[in-house]
């Protein structure tokens, strides 16, 4: 056994519903950890794992086909929420939303799950609330509280929840914002939710949409931290187990389409039930077929497809003598490039805003990570935009390329050229 099979277990049942009537759909081959930067210094080879997914014939859940160490996943994180604009801003939306619809006082504990660099805890904190995060990344964690937020540096589970519930009391607001695609153990981490939780509280999960993710062929959102991958029924089944109720879900654009649910605990009534919310959702699933495995099948063709149309262009666009860079040093990024055999040959360099990525090489292929200013110094012809979820941020703060000729590689849902 490889060193990288002793780091990882081979999942055989579906982890909501517990079928083992589990089917593979999409298979981006063997790649490494998206999130572990090569430093250029170090000669150790990469370790690459399977990137498959499974779907569960009985409850409609995606899932990977296998779950990765989460301690060799999140030990020292590099991705950080604030660098994106788009995102504070979408942080500020979630606090003025919470605070106007569910009455916050200042008294009122809001925690964050996975909380990262404190990013949404700080728009929550303009508000006047008190504030905690938990992060399993010690070094996000550290950042974030010499910014003065709060935060353990912890897995969310049953006793760092009791934990805190000792030291700060019941929570009245729970934010589980882009972690709970990620857990394995979805039963543990509501049961923790439940022992933090104010009878009338109020828990939001947020997660990438499965709609989206297969509509606009997101294939490269697939990587070893998310283990899930959500429709509206698989989740409300899960969270029914914990008497946990849906009251409401509201769509946003951001990360590609996610969905934002809003959930208390079944016993308090206060709260009443959106049930046009939650069941036009339900509906629009079954009408579009993703509780069929025939539309999984499909579009594992258009990824295929997705895959042809990016090497054609790049291998023209080198033919022709044109130089690519890219922008985003993202998972999504790494994802694609390793998917579709991407090189330093291809792509010269990825700029990237995040400064601790910066010298470093991506995962996998090897292109050096660089800052913007590269822009300036080494100019492209063209820029491959990895972070497509940012691309509107990423082409305002790149304008004066774009005034100069420079142009633009988006490379989902389809491949094209701005």
């Amino acid at each position: 056994m490889s060193s990288a099979q002793q780091n990882y277990r081979r999942v055989t049942a579906c982890r909501i519903c517990e079928s083992t009537n589990l089917r593979r759909f999409l298979d981006l081959g063997e790649i490494p950890l998206v999130n572990r930067y090569v430093d250029p210094t170090d000669r150790e080879e990469e370790e690459t794992y399977p990137l498959e997914l499974l779907y569960c014939l009985e409850c409609s859940l995606s899932q990977l086909s296998i779950v990765v160490d989460p301690g060799i996943l999140y030990q020292n994180y590099l991705y950080r929420s604030s660098i994106s604009r788009t995102f504070t801003a979408h942080c500020y939306d979630i606090a003025q939303h919470a605070v106007d619809r569910f009455k916050l006082k200042q008294t009122d504990l809001v925690l964050d799950i996975a909380s990262n660099d404190g990013c949404a805890l700080r728009e929550f904190g303009k508000f006047g609330l008190r504030i905690m995060g938990i992060d399993p990344a010690e070094n996000l964690a550290q950042i974030a509280t010499d910014l003065g937020t709060p935060t353990i540096p912890a897995f969310w589970n049953v006793e760092s929840a009791t934990r805190i519930l000792e030291n700060h009391g019941e929570a009245s607001f729970i934010n589980a914002m882009n972690v709970f695609a990620h857990v394995d153990n979805l039963d543990q981490f509501l049961i923790a939710v439940n022992v933090l939780l104010k009878e009338t509280g109020v828990f939001v999960i947020e997660v990438p949409y499965l709609l989206s993710f297969v509509n606009q062929t997101e294939f490269d959102t697939t990587y070893h931290e998310h283990l899930s991958y959500f429709l509206v029924k698989p989740l409300i089944k899960q969270l029914e187990k914990h008497n946990l109720t849906v009251f409401d879900i509201k769509q946003h654009t951001i990360h590609g389409g996610s969905i934002r649910v809003y959930v208390r605990k079944a016993a308090n009534k206060s709260i009443p039930v959106d049930s046009q919310a939650v069941q036009s959702l339900l509906q629009l699933e079954k009408e579009v077929g993703l509780h069929d495995l025939a539309t999984y099948l499909n579009f594992s063709k258009h990824v295929m497809k997705v895959k042809t149309d990016v090497l054609d262009l790049l291998q023209k666009l080198n033919s022709q003598g044109k130089v690519v860079a890219a922008y985003g040093a993202s998972a999504k990024g790494s994802v694609l490039s390793n998917y579709c055999g991407i090189n330093n040959n291809l792509v010269r360099y990825v700029i990237d805003d995040t400064p601790e990525k910066q010298g470093h090489l991506t995962p996998g292929n090897n292109i050096e990570i660089v800052p913007a200013n590269y822009l300036q110094t080494q100019r492209p012809d063209y820029l491959l935009i990895f972070a497509w979820n940012f691309a509107k941020e990423i082409m305002e703060k790149t304008q004066e390329f774009r005034n100069t000729g420079g142009r633009y590689i988006i490379p989902i849902p389809n491949v094209r050229v701005i």
